[in-house]
């Protein structure tokens, strides 16, 4: 795998990925990030794997590491994105690609997430919300095992006819923009795309016309994060944004103060 290699498109021709070059900012920020995992798995190991009562005890060590997490990664955007020729599109208002459905969130992300809405009036619809939208993913995903000839992905599958039914995320406000946006995830802060948002649909996402594309972190950066999420093995918590929401509603007594 090319180590320079990180930025790849969702649902879209190979061509279309991009190279950064390793300039200074970006070996700045890589190595800011690497340091910031690496003294979290020093604390993490020091407490072996997270039990329920142990993630209760150290939340807000939790919180704060994920907070960095963030800052971490807006810092590798800023260092990378300007390497994209065609400009980012991407601004205010503008949600059409929260219709997707988040997945690859981190447990300490998932943690931390959970604990910034716990609290809110309108708790009870997000998880009516959340539900609704696992039960339909599950519905997709057996449907994508079962009736489509592999070798096809049943969760590539399954995640592009999530994205085309256009079920908002709950946290997307009527005016397009993100009502949770400084708690949310990686996940959703690495997705652009460098042509307008009228192409950021469904109807256009596997067109010429669309050009989506993730950000990824290197890969040794990546090794790191799946090594810090390793020690939360023990908590089962689901990958998937929505699910891992109903998970720690399920655990908010025992986990949260």
């Amino acid at each position: 795998k090319n180590t320079f290699q990180f930025a790849l498109p969702i649902f879209l021709p190979m061509d279309q990925e991009q190279d950064y070059f390793p300039t200074k900012a970006y070996k700045l920020a890589s190595a800011k990030m690497q340091a910031l995992l690496n003294g979290e798995l020093q604390r993490l190991e020091k407490l072996g794997p997270l039990s329920v009562e142990v993630c209760k005890k150290t939340l807000p060590e939790i919180i704060q590491f994920t907070e960095q997490y963030h800052k971490a990664f807006m810092n590798y955007l800023n260092a990378v994105l300007p390497q994209h020729k065609n400009g980012i599109q991407c601004g205010p208002n503008c949600g059409n690609c929260c219709r997707h459905y988040p997945m690859s969130i981190e447990p300490f992300e998932q943690i931390a997430f959970y604990n910034a809405i716990r609290k809110r009036e309108d708790l009870f619809s997000i998880l009516e919300a959340c539900l609704a939208r696992t039960k339909n993913f599950a519905e997709l995903l057996e449907k994508s095992q079962t009736e489509i000839p592999q070798p096809d992905d049943p969760e590539e599958n399954a995640l592009h006819a999530f994205f085309e039914q256009n079920f908002p995320c709950p946290f997307l406000l009527k005016s397009g923009s993100c009502g949770i946006y400084e708690h949310r995830p990686v996940t959703c802060r690495m997705y652009f795309s460098e042509t307008p948002k009228e192409f950021c649909i469904a109807e256009f996402l596997q067109t010429k016309n669309n050009r989506s594309f993730i950000v990824y972190l290197p890969d040794a950066i990546e090794e790191t994060i799946a090594d810090v999420s390793r020690y939360y093995e023990k908590l089962n918590l689901s990958e998937a944004l929505y699910e891992g929401i109903l998970e720690l509603n399920s655990l908010d007594g025992e986990l949260f103060a």
